[in-house]
């Protein structure tokens, strides 16, 4: 078998030296070289137990006569950034791990690699950096699994909205403490379809995870066979002259627009899939979304648009399920290629001649539906096509006046009394003072909150967790108070919020010319989003352009916030949020 290692070891004389005094052979440096990557570290509970996974998918690549090499660059967490400036680095280490993983595989000539995660940054970077060598190796996603719920089905997206109630004195620090202390019982992704989940679960969606791998549970043996079953596949594609090229398709990234539209998913996924299908040089409109979204039923009943956990998820038969459920609507595309070297179709039907549905159901049962009442059954969870959680999809693009480009709105996770709004604009050019006005109370109900300045190019494109969080945790604003912003939001955001509008405050987008008092209508009915009126009265259209000319004419571009490091590169040259918020914009001279 020709290896692209050959390479290096016809011109790199060091090279066996260097890798015999760590322990390696001259025999195992003949071998095919798979670069074994993870987000190992203690940076978070979706990072604390990859090392396991990691021996697992050596194990596996040894069995087949390759030789393995651990690499680790681990990943920030978007809760211990949050709240402050930490947050503006969050996306932007996505692009600086997808870099890292493309430099070990081209620096040192890898013939494979299998690539370990479990979180928000990491598995997108894990994708991105497969799309970017696609060409040259096969390249197989380890996701690393969901924690399981605390005690009273609490989970850690409790933690905000508590922290906010406490905030706004609702609550005492004691109830703080006591959800703290039992959200997080162990290792693995954050319960609910957050973004870690999210992820994961278009892992496995794009072909590039094995079947039945998303959303394992992190502290059962589950995981473990996962990783060693990684190690298995990165050989035998190697063997058979796949690539991620033969499987990183079109089709199959309509399929992961059509699970995340059916599961619920996070809204940033709709940075991360346009960012991966750049990366792979595959064109890709983030429109689909809402495309396809209008065709498929929205089917999970999972945090925090619904009741159960991620790893319930996985339990009722996870993205597999799923599969099954839209086998037949003509909707996916059921031949794409995978890493097993079979298609979506042949993985349906191994999985179906297995007992992981029935040991799956088996587990469910363990657990009582969140009212107590009976055992948890699989319906609960994921239901089936003609009895949806909704008939069409999750997650809305709306565009007007305010984001031309567009803007998302998850609208799952939406009482749907906010689907059509009016409300007057209280503008704020922060998170900060936004959450600060909301947890004092000074919001009126019906208000829309504008934050601008949070897009890419301004600071990093942070998520506003702090400020969704608070809305939903305080009662009078749940279903009054719509939030609007360049900015992002965590996976774990439920509310009338919509974010990504773009174009951004930062390059001018509208967004940064809305006043106070200015009436803003949302639209889920109209995909809408525009300023309807000026000073609290409804205007005609050619009124309202006038206006935002005049303030555009007043308006000056803020100096930059970030002009060095990882930030001032960042900011320069990410694109719009609706392209993905990817580095990819020329340098300026």
């Amino acid at each position: 078998m020709k290896l692209r290692s050959d390479v290096m070891r016809g011109a790199a004389p060091e090279a066996v030296a260097i890798y015999q005094s760590g322990g390696f052979s001259r025999q195992d440096f003949a071998k095919p070289l798979i670069l074994v990557h993870s987000n190992a570290g203690e940076s978070h509970s979706g990072s604390y137990h990859l090392d396991r996974l990691v021996e697992q998918t050596k194990m596996g690549i040894r069995e087949l006569g390759g030789a393995p090499f651990k690499y680790t660059t681990t990943d920030i967490c978007d809760g211990v950034a949050t709240g402050h400036d930490g947050m503006n680095y969050v996306l932007a280490s996505r692009e600086s791990v997808a870099g890292m993983i493309e430099i070990y595989v081209q620096g040192h000539m890898f013939d494979g690699a299998v690539l370990t995660s479990s979180c928000d940054k990491a598995v997108p970077a894990a994708l991105i950096a497969a799309a970017r060598l696609k060409d040259e190796i096969p390249v197989v996603i380890v996701p690393g699994g969901s924690m399981d719920i605390g005690c009273t089905y609490l989970m850690s997206g409790a933690i905000g909205v508590t922290y906010a109630r406490v905030k706004a004195g609702f609550l005492n620090c004691g109830e703080l403490s006591f959800v703290q202390d039992h959200s997080l019982p162990c290792e693995g992704a954050c319960q609910y379809m957050g973004t870690a989940s999210t992820m994961q679960v278009m892992a496995e969606s794009l072909g590039l995870a094995a079947p039945t791998s998303a959303l394992g549970p992190a502290n059962q043996r589950y995981v473990l066979g996962n990783a060693r079953n990684a190690g298995y596949l990165i050989m035998k594609l190697l063997k058979r002259g796949l690539k991620t090229k033969d499987i990183l398709t079109e089709g199959a990234l309509r399929n992961a627009v059509l699970i995340h539209q059916a599961t619920g998913g996070s809204t940033n996924a709709l940075l991360h899939l346009p960012a991966i299908a750049h990366a792979a040089g595959i064109g890709f409109d983030v429109s689909l979304f809402d495309t396809l979204g209008q065709k498929v039923p929205y089917l999970t009943n999972l945090h925090t648009a619904g009741q159960y956990s991620s790893r319930q998820f996985w339990y009722a038969g996870g993205v597999q399920r799923v599969i099954a459920l839209l086998a037949d609507s003509g909707l996916l595309d059921m031949e794409a290629l995978t890493v097993t070297g079979q298609t979506v179709r042949d993985n349906l039907n191994a999985v179906q001649h297995s007992d992981y549905f029935r040991a799956g159901e088996g587990y469910l049962g363990n657990y009582s539906t969140t009212d107590g009442s009976r055992r948890l059954r699989r319906e609960d969870v994921i239901r089936n096509p003609d009895d949806p959680q909704n008939s069409c999809g999750s997650v809305a693009i709306l565009k007007g006046n305010l984001a031309p480009e567009g803007s998302v709105f998850k609208y799952s996770a939406c009482d749907p009394s906010m689907y059509e709004h009016i409300g007057k604009a209280i503008v704020f050019d922060c998170e900060e003072d936004c959450y600060a006005a909301v947890t004092n109370l000074e919001i009126e109900p019906g208000s829309v909150l504008i934050v601008s300045g949070e897009g890419p190019g301004a600071c990093g494109m942070p998520e506003l967790y702090n400020t969704t969080a608070a809305i939903m945790g305080i009662e009078k604003y749940r279903k009054s108070v719509a939030l609007v912003t360049d900015g992002r939001f965590s996976g774990a955001t439920a509310g009338p919020v919509i974010g990504h509008v773009s174009p951004e405050g930062a390059a001018g987008g509208p967004i940064v010319l809305v006043e106070n008092g200015d009436l803003i209508e949302i639209s889920l009915d109209k995909r809408g989003i525009n300023i309807v009126g000026l000073a609290g009265q409804r205007k005609r259209s050619d009124e309202i352009e006038r206006t935002l000319a005049q303030r555009r004419a007043n308006w000056r571009k803020p100096k930059p916030k970030y002009t060095t490091g990882v930030l001032g590169n960042y900011t320069q040259l990410a694109v719009s949020p609706m392209k993905g918020a990817y580095m990819g914009r020329l340098m300026p001279t």
